[in-house]
C-alpha cells in the first residue's frame, strides 16, 4: 500500500507526515475475509473449484483469512443466522 507524504513548509526543517493512503481502488472487496461453509472450503482446497461467501462473493480462496478483518456483510448475515 502506497503512503502519502504532508510535508509542513515554514521552518528550517520540514516536518513529515505519512499515512497510509486510504484511497478505494477496484481491489478492495478483497481486502477482507468472508464466511463460507467449511466443506465448501475444503473442497474448494482440494480442488482448486470456488467457493461462495455469505455476501455472495464467488472466488478461489489463496490468501489466509486471519490476516483480514471480516466482510460486514458476512458478519451481519451471519449474525442474523445465529438469533
Amino acid at each position: 500500500m502506497a503512503a502519502q507524504t504532508v510535508a509542513s513548509y515554514g521552518s528550517s526543517a520540514p516536518d513529515v507526515i505519512e499515512r497510509p493512503d486510504t484511497r478505494e481502488t477496484e481491489g478492495d472487496h478483497d481486502r477482507f475475509s468472508h464466511y463460507v461453509n467449511k466443506t465448501a472450503l475444503t473442497r474448494s482446497a482440494v480442488s482448486g473449484e470456488a467457493v461462495v461467501a455469505l455476501c455472495g462473493k464467488k472466488w478461489v480462496p489463496t490468501r489466509d483469512g486471519e490476516r483480514f478483518p471480516v466482510c460486514p456483510a458476512c458478519k451481519e448475515i451471519y449474525a442474523g443466522l445465529r438469533s
